[in-house]
Order: structure tokens, then C-alpha cells, then sequence
């Protein structure tokens, strides 16, 4: 009997649904069972066939820590070894007679340059004469040495040659000229000797410079300092020969930094044995600097770039390739170095790795086609 006040609630319970549909004149279906969609992503790693490792569809390579050469490019100017430049000027007063070699010609040491006509040099030269006579009359030998010496050496300080002093030692005639006489082998440069030229004590005659050798100079920003020192190799290209690289070192760091450019100077040195290279050319230069730390690298046909950055696919088992983010660092020597994400030992694909990347995109072209087929199994 307790049964119909209950069976009453629940028919007017009901009222208020039967007149809202009443009101409404829609049918309501029971809801549909909801069927789960996957989500289509990218696999995580590759597997390949036998046939397709034996194909060598890619290859390999064990990583390892490497000591690897990192390179700064810089601008650069070649100059002279100033080591290596002798100037030639006039050490007494005269006029110049006859000129024996020219701007631009190459000499060696002790080739004569030009004759010279010097009243002072005629009378030094009878001095040295009489020096020997003298020198027989006075019975101390050391003391006759001596005076011989003295006379001698005023004929050095004018330009004479020891070569000189024995001709005139031997002959015992005055020559009417003075030779002057290349100080060191090279090329001549900035000459001033003209024939019948008077000169002057201190007058600058020319120039000789040796170009085996040449200075190269570049600025390097201040943040480079640390990386930067004397001894290292520079490799130096200009584009009057584009193509051939010219080795030298670093000699000299600048002492200061500039405050305007915020750089230093640096001075290389590179052999110039042919003498191709001219002094004032510009060049570009690299300056390799040893890195003492080892570090992980690998080529650039190694890495993939996508939205979420860069990766690599490792072999973890014969024939699987796992996809790997890695952190890569700068490029070195046609390397890229990887900051974060390998381990020394491990296998990483050098090369095929595209292919790999083509295969991910096939499993997930055909995941998303399922998809497609179970929305619409769904919508039906």
C-alpha cells in the first residue's frame, strides 16, 4: 500500500518533462555512444628493413668528444716587416754622379746603388792614406794601430765599405768617388737618387725592405681577447691570388683596447718567399684558435630542423632510429657541435637522415587517414 503514494510522486515528476516537449513538439534521441579518436603525431622512432640496412640507406658514425679548431675571420692590410727595412741616407755632403740601381730592383747586400762626389770624402780618404804613414814613424805599435783605426773608421761612418778601405790600403790612390752601398738585400723603395743630385748630411736617399717576409695587421673585438694570443696560425687569402691561402702566426696583441671601435690590434706574420704579395694589400684573414675542451660534433646532414627545433635520429638497436633533440652549438671546421642531447658511444645517423625523417611523415599519413575513417564511421 506504500507503493502508489510513491508511484504518484514519480508520474508528477514526469508531468513537467512531457509538457516542456508538448510545448517544444521536438523528439529527443537517447545520446550516442562517444567513440575515442587517436591523435595523429609523428613517431618517435624509425625501423628499418634488412634489405634496407644491407641497401646502406644510411649511414652511421660512433661520437666522440673531439679538440676541434674554431676560426675568426677578420679583415687585414700587409705592410712590411719593419724588422726587415733598412733607409738609406745621405751621411755627408755631395753630389750624386751616376745612379747604379733603381726603384723597384731587387739587390743584395753590398751591391753598389749610385756614385758620389764628395770633397769630404776625397779629403777622409788622404787622411787614411797618411795614417800609414805616420804610423812607421811612431814606435809604439799599438799607438800606430791605433791612429790607423781612427783614420778608417771616419771613412766607415761616411759610407765607405771595408772593401774600400783595402783597395785604398792596397793602391794607395785616392778614388775620386764614393760608392754607396746597399745595407741589407731587398727591393728598392721611395728612391730619391737622381744623377747630379746634391745632398746633404740626413738627406733620406731611399728605401730597401726585404719581402720574404710580411706583416699583416687586423683589428679583434674585445670580446675575442681571451681566444686570441702570439703563436697561434693565421691562414691569410687576398684576391689578387683568390684561391691559394698563405700561413703565418700571430706575433704581437695590442696593448690596449680602442674606446671607439671597442677592438684591439693584432700583428701576424707570413712568409713571402716568391715576393708575390705587395705590401698595402688587403687581405682576409682566419685566425684558428685551439680550443682545449673536447667536444661533440657531427655533420651538418646530421640535423633536422622542424617547429620544435633541431634533431637527430639514433641507432638504438640494429635497424631502429630513435628521434633525438639536441642543442647544437657552433659551427667548427664543417662541424656542428651538439651542447645537449648525445652521449659519447652512441650511433647517430650522418647521413639519410631525410629518408628517416620521409618515413616518420608516411606513418603519420597513414595514422591520420585512420582518423579519417573513424570520424567517419562515427558521424554514420
Amino acid at each position: 500500500m506504500r507503493l502508489f503514494p510513491l508511484f504518484g510522486i514519480s508520474l508528477l515528476a514526469l508531468v513537467p518533462f512531457w509538457i516542456l516537449r508538448a510545448e517544444t513538439g521536438q523528439a529527443v534521441a537517447p545520446p550516442s555512444p562517444k567513440l575515442s579518436v587517436p591523435v595523429a603525431e609523428l613517431p618517435d622512432s624509425v625501423r628499418l628493413t634488412d634489405a634496407q640496412m644491407k641497401s646502406r640507406w644510411v649511414t652511421t658514425r660512433t661520437v666522440h668528444p673531439l679538440r676541434l679548431v674554431r676560426t675568426i675571420s677578420r679583415t687585414g692590410t700587409l705592410n712590411f716587416d719593419e724588422e726587415r727595412v733598412s733607409v738609406l741616407a745621405a751621411r755627408l755632403g755631395g753630389r750624386e754622379v751616376k745612379v747604379l740601381a733603381f726603384e723597384g730592383q731587387h739587390v743584395l747586400k753590398d751591391d753598389a746603388l749610385a756614385l758620389v762626389y764628395s770633397p769630404d770624402f776625397a779629403t777622409a780618404e788622404a787622411e787614411y792614406l797618411n795614417a800609414f804613414k805616420v804610423a812607421r814613424t811612431i814606435r809604439d805599435e799599438r799607438e800606430a794601430d791605433t791612429y790607423i783605426r781612427a783614420a778608417a773608421k771616419k771613412l766607415l761612418l761616411m759610407g765607405a765599405s771595408e772593401k774600400d778601405l783595402d783597395r785604398l790600403a792596397r793602391t794607395q790612390k785616392i778614388a775620386p768617388y764614393l760608392t754607396i752601398h746597399a745595407p741589407r738585400e731587398g727591393v728598392i723603395l721611395n728612391s730619391q737618387l737622381r744623377e747630379g743630385l746634391f745632398m746633404n748630411p740626413g738627406d733620406q736617399l731611399l728605401t730597401i725592405a726585404d719581402l720574404s717576409k710580411l706583416w699583416v695587421y687586423m683589428d679583434i673585438y674585445e670580446g675575442d681577447l681571451p681566444l686570441v694570443h702570439t703563436g697561434q696560425t693565421i691562414l691569410v687569402k687576398t684576391v689578387a691570388y683568390p684561391g691559394e691561402t698563405f700561413r703565418g702566426r700571430i706575433i704581437y696583441q695590442g696593448g690596449m683596447v680602442d674606446p671607439q671601435t671597442r677592438t684591439f690590434h693584432v700583428r701576424g706574420e707570413i712568409d713571402n718567399p716568391e715576393r708575390r704579395l705587395k705590401p698595402g694589400m688587403f687581405a682576409s684573414v682566419l685566425i684558428r684558435l685551439t680550443r682545449p675542451e673536447k667536444e661533440i660534433a657531427l655533420p651538418d646532414s646530421s640535423f633536422l630542423k622542424d617547429e620544435t627545433g633541431f634533431h637527430v635520429f639514433v641507432e638504438t638497436a640494429p635497424g631502429v632510429f630513435e628521434v633525438r633533440p639536441v642543442v647544437p652549438g657552433p659551427e667548427e671546421e664543417g662541424l656542428m657541435t651538439v651542447r645537449d642531447g648525445l652521449r659519447p658511444g652512441e650511433s647517430v645517423v650522418v647521413s639519410g637522415a631525410l629518408l628517416l625523417e620521409g618515413l616518420r611523415e608516411q606513418t603519420l599519413n597513414r595514422e591520420l587517414e585512420k582518423r579519417d575513417r573513424v570520424k567517419a564511421r562515427g558521424a554514420s
